[in-house]
């Protein structure tokens, strides 16, 4: 697992993933999803009414005229869907909290519509499809972090309007197997108003299993919506508050001239104890969260990104220490840390002497390996022989000197 690991990482930095993977390729799957969604259902009205006049065509899609049904059945329930998505992808390109929450939510409705309108249940490439999006949304839950109140409030509305528009469309057209018929949008409207907000005063009700579907699915995507919305708007303030409760004793500092520790080792931990010991502003970058920090500032994020460094500071600190105990993964930070900024100062971890030379090919200003040399200076105790404190600090320190205590 470890050299699958070393593999990972290699072509993760020569590929520059931490830019685009696995938002885009997620993003550009769920796109694909909705187009996968809205196709079937243009081909198909293409197919039964291109070919009319134009006056036979407006009244064909009459909702009393009842030549259509099948055809709303089937589109006007994915077609939404497929519209969701395609606003939901642009949402996966920033890496979005309540975008990937949709992603889950839209990607389920859709599977069960796909499930639902084939019985009895054929598991076709669709329904793989979908299935294997959904595994790979939920795998990827770590990667989409970012929230933002406003961002949330605005694809919150966007996502209430566009499942307004789909109810009240589609409660026009299925007018007539509504009791009493539906004949005019202001009733669409008021009939979905109703339904979803689940007050439902029973003074219209479907009558055709067409009408029936329509209003169960509309049901199904309005609590996907709304509570999508809801966590969209009070989540990002919710958490704030509660930052703001529990987290009092770690105020973000200004992020400048301060050193940044990638790591969760005991090397780290040391180090940012003694740090903060002599009041240095100090910021931790873990992949989990951690209370064995004290009062040092916690980013939470993969160090080896550019996006993660970038908001730690990166380019304005003191120093970047690469302190983790994967040898690694300590090479791909001092490589981030090189692309983000040639002038920050570099330290990179080293815990096996088989891969000091290789840490020191990515270029870091000092390389620390205690175990390393920690081993080599009992020896030299242990069989007495003579020891230059400036050499030995020089090669714990590895700042290249000679190799020989001179």
């Amino acid at each position: 697992m470890r050299a699958v690991g070393r593999v990972y990482r290699h072509w993760h930095q020569r590929l520059r993933m931490q830019v685009w993977f696995p938002h885009v390729p997620l993003a550009m799957a769920l796109v694909l999803a909705g187009g996968i969604a809205i196709l079937p259902t243009i081909r198909q009205y293409a197919a039964q009414y291109l070919h009319l006049h134009l006056g036979l065509l407006l009244s064909a899609i009459h909702p009393l005229s009842g030549r259509i049904p099948a055809l709303i059945l089937t589109g006007v329930p994915t077609v939404a869907v497929g519209a969701l998505q395609l606003l939901i992808g642009i949402g996966l390109l920033g890496r979005s909290r309540i975008a990937w929450l949709s992603a889950i939510g839209i990607t389920i409705a859709q599977l069960v519509l796909t499930i639902r309108l084939s019985l009895p249940v054929i598991v076709d490439d669709t329904t793989i499809y979908l299935a294997a999006l959904l595994g790979a949304l939920l795998l990827a839950r770590n990667n989409f972090s970012r929230s933002s109140l406003a961002a949330g409030t605005l694809f919150a509305v966007a996502s209430i309007l566009v499942l307004m528009l789909y109810g009240v469309v589609g409660t026009f057209l299925l007018g007539a197997g509504f009791t009493p018929p539906i004949t005019n949008l202001p009733g669409a409207f008021y009939f979905v108003i109703v339904t979803m907000s689940t007050v439902g005063y029973g003074d219209i009700l479907p009558k055709t299993n067409e009408a029936r579907l329509f209003v169960v699915s509309l049901i199904l995507l309005g609590l996907t919506v709304f509570a999508t919305a809801i966590t969209a708007v009070i989540g990002p303030v919710v958490q704030s508050r509660i930052n703001n409760t529990l987290g009092t004793r770690r105020k973000k500092m200004a992020r400048v001239d301060h050193f940044i520790i990638a790591g969760d080792g005991a090397l780290a931990r040391n180090t940012v104890r003694e740090l903060r010991r002599r009041g240095e502003p100090v910021l931790v970058i873990i992949e989990e969260a951690d209370s064995g920090f004290g009062d040092a500032e916690i980013v939470i994020g993969d160090p080896t990104e550019l996006d993660v460094l970038r908001g730690a500071g990166g380019e304005k600190a003191r120093a970047i220490l690469a302190l983790s105990d994967d040898d690694s993964e300590n090479a791909f930070v001092v490589l981030a840390a090189r692309e983000l900024s040639a002038k920050v100062r570099k330290v990179a971890a080293v815990s096996s002497r088989k891969n000091l030379e290789r840490v020191r090919r990515v270029g870091p200003d000092m390389v620390v390996a205690p175990p390393v040399f920690g081993g080599e200076a009992l020896a030299m105790v242990l069989t007495e022989e003579k020891i230059d404190g400036d050499w030995l600090m020089n090669r714990f320190l590895d700042l290249g000197t000679p190799d020989g205590p001179g």
